[in-house]
């Protein structure tokens, strides 16, 4: 392959996967594990996909389709931002169901995905160079998404190194805040975001109202933007579950960054959502914006543009939202199969003495397999995992990526396939690790 012709950024993105565990997912993607037709077959585990609840949408969907006229607007241009009345829709959703606060149709703004989101607000937030700080571990993909486009730097926030330092707490403190606007000012650089993703990933932890309103604080005397990823925001554990309940050391509930956000009125404040994680509907690229900044609004709908929602993906949504009935059945309904689903996970965790985050939402959990490593270092880590793969078929998400300073932690998605699946793959991990265990 020749790369030569292309841009400096072209020869960098094509000679670079966007995720290191892409080849093994599309290998494994090929080989699907099935009781009756391939019992041999493979478990992704590491693509943050919610199939508990597929299934329920897109019949939802289906049936939105088959019983209602797409109407003419569906077919023309529409606001780079969002059809005025799916705002009003989507709008009314999150006051009621996110969010439980004020939420303006016109604070609001829709791309084609969570991604698309991300990449559109940051161009206009930010310049090449400046800098965006995240709590490590973290997301590996915000590296792309907010560093091909808007040329902006990654700052990991080192919060802690073993996971049973923090519990289920959300470890982010001001002291942190200030030691990396010193170290970044001592390079030059500009602190430009804050990221906080609330349910975290891949920690699962979720941020409590004082903890957001002291850093909010903090980020509107310093003048930064803080922008909080609300995009599992529905997907919460119970944590009240009789089996749960005592790993909790105080009952925390999700509580959304747009109370804050109505509660400063602040420029420097913004909330990021999408369907695909809550809705199980990563293929519909619907991602939202809300910001009370007026000129980010303004600047978000011209760098929308190529990122735009179709027109009958928005309207399918705003029928959806607009739904009271369905959205009361599905929400408690998610939590439910979440909760079954993540109670399996850590029950083989338990027996196997592997350390975990509780997780309070999210579709996974971070666990820290160190102890299988032939030594502490990356190409153990690396090679760990492709072992894992080769002799269970289970795809892990590699902490590579997730830019944790210790070796050996690795995601888990409970949500990648059915139940019965998932005590199907558990048990082949159960037989890899004792078996590792005795060499």
């Amino acid at each position: 392959m020749s790369i030569s012709s292309l841009s400096d950024r072209g020869q960098a993105l094509a000679s670079n996967p966007a995720r290191v565990d892409f080849e093994v997912f599309m290998d494994a993607m090929q080989n699907l594990y099935n009781k009756d037709h391939n019992p041999e077959g493979t478990f992704p585990l590491n693509v943050a996909e919610n199939k508990l609840m597929s299934d329920v949408v897109r019949k939802k969907l289906d049936a939105i389709i088959k019983l209602n006229e797409i109407p003419e607007w569906v077919m023309g241009y529409t606001h780079p931002n969002g059809h005025p009345e799916v705002r009003q829709q989507v709008a009314k959703f999150m006051v009621a169901h996110l969010c439980q606060c004020p939420i303006h149709e016109n604070s609001i703004a829709f791309s084609a995905g969570a991604s698309a989101i991300i990449e559109a607000s940051s161009f206009v937030m930010a310049d090449p160079g400046d800098v965006v700080v995240i709590p490590a571990p973290s997301y590996p993909m915000y590296t792309n998404d907010l560093g091909v486009k808007s040329g902006m730097g990654r700052y990991d926030l080192q919060t802690h190194f073993d996971i049973k330092d923090i519990g289920s707490n959300a470890p982010v403190t001001i002291e942190m805040l200030d030691k990396a606007k010193k170290d970044l000012d001592a390079q030059g650089k500009c602190f430009k975001l804050l990221l906080i993703t609330s349910p975290d990933n891949p920690t699962g932890v979720c941020y409590s109202k004082d903890q957001l309103d002291n850093l909010a604080g903090w980020c509107i005397k310093n003048k930064v933007h803080m922008i909080v990823n609300e995009i599992y925001g529905l997907s919460t554990i119970d944590v009240n579950d009789p089996i749960l309940k005592d790993e909790y050391n105080h009952g925390l509930e999700f509580v959304s960054f747009a109370q804050l956000m109505q509660q400063h009125k602040s420029d420097y404040l913004h909330l990021w959502y999408a369907m695909s994680k809550d809705f199980a509907s990563s293929g519909l690229r619907f991602g939202i914006l809300h910001s009370l900044n007026e000129a980010l609004m303004e600047g978000f709908s011209n760098s929308n543009i190529p990122h735009m929602v179709s027109n009958v993906t928005q309207w399918m949504i705003g029928k959806m939202l607009s739904d009271d009935v369905f959205l009361q059945d599905y929400i408690p309904n998610n939590r439910i199969k979440l909760t079954k689903s993540y109670k399996l996970i850590i029950a083989i965790l338990k027996k196997l003495e592997i350390e975990y985050i509780p997780i309070r939402g999210s579709f996974f959990v971070w666990a820290d397999f160190s102890k299988y490593l032939t030594e502490q270092t990356m190409e153990a880590e690396d090679d760990l995992w492709l072992d894992i793969y080769k002799e269970t078929g289970i795809v892990l998400t590699p902490g590579k990526g997730f830019q944790h300073q210790k070796k050996g932690l690795f995601r888990i998605v409970f949500t990648a396939v059915p139940f019965d699946h998932l005590e199907v793959a558990m048990e082949r991990l159960v037989q890899y690790l004792r078996k590792a265990n005795k060499k």
